[in-house]
């Protein structure tokens, strides 16, 4: 069970400030939150990214504490708090940097961006080469190009890449009009019933075990009574009943 932290407990001067138990916790240290954290934030190219960057920092790290700590944090009491403080907390500041010198570390991102551009091998922003070269949309028509620039080089030379096989490129342009495909039988979606086919049988369905007791109870309710009654005989001399 998770204990919250609400602005009440913050301002109790006679003991330390959780949310400042929240910030001492060792997150450069912490190598599995680092790892997830990298993975999350993806590359930072520039600083509108590094600044939704700080929200999710902010959230990740609640979300870590509390699994670790059963501690849940109030975000907009911690931004409070944290805003009004003498001593701002710097701790998201510190781990996008630290993030930033471990995706530098594994190439995701240059060191910083030359002055004309290319003469570090990096595009705009400070993106690798492969970044910058990738391209921003899937087109079905056309492979991707195996190497770096080289789609502007084929662009530029007047071709269209690299093409498919014709007969792929056939069935593409065919699923993406909507018209049939060669050697693919089409399914109707009503199923026409053939000629001389009955859904109905004619075989008689049998009887369930309680309707065959049910039969056998009247065959034997028939045989103990008479179905008619029986002729009254007259005696001689009987009078008549009188009602």
């Amino acid at each position: 069970m998770t204990t919250p932290i609400s602005t009440s407990t913050t301002n109790d001067p006679s003991s330390p400030s959780p949310f400042r138990k929240f910030d001492d916790y060792p997150w450069l240290r912490d190598r599995h939150f680092l790892q997830g954290l990298t993975t999350t934030l993806g590359p930072l190219s520039n600083s509108f990214e590094r600044q939704k960057a700080l929200g999710v920092t902010l959230q990740a790290r609640i979300w870590w504490y509390q699994s670790r700590h059963a501690t849940t944090i109030d975000r907009s009491a911690y931004e409070t708090w944290t805003s009004t403080s003498s001593n701002p907390s710097t701790v998201d500041q510190d781990l996008l940097d630290k993030v930033e010198d471990i995706q530098r570390r594994m190439g995701i991102v240059a060191p910083a961006p030359s002055v004309g551009g290319s003469g570090n091998g990096n595009g705009a922003g400070g993106l690798p080469e492969w970044m910058v070269s990738a391209p921003r949309r899937v087109d079905l028509g056309v492979k991707a190009d195996d190497g770096v620039g080289r789609g502007e080089a084929v662009q530029g030379a007047g071709g269209e890449g690299a093409p498919y096989p014709a007969h792929f490129q056939a069935i593409i342009e065919a699923v993406t009009t909507g018209k049939p495909v060669a050697g693919v039988k089409e399914i109707p979606n009503t199923v026409v019933r053939q000629a001389g086919i009955s859904p109905v049988g004619k075989m008689q369905a049998p009887r369930k075990p309680w309707e065959r007791q049910q039969q056998q109870q009247q065959e034997d309710q028939g045989r103990l009574l008479d179905e008619e009654f029986p002729p009254v005989e007259e005696r001689e001399g009987a009078e008549p009943l009188r009602g």
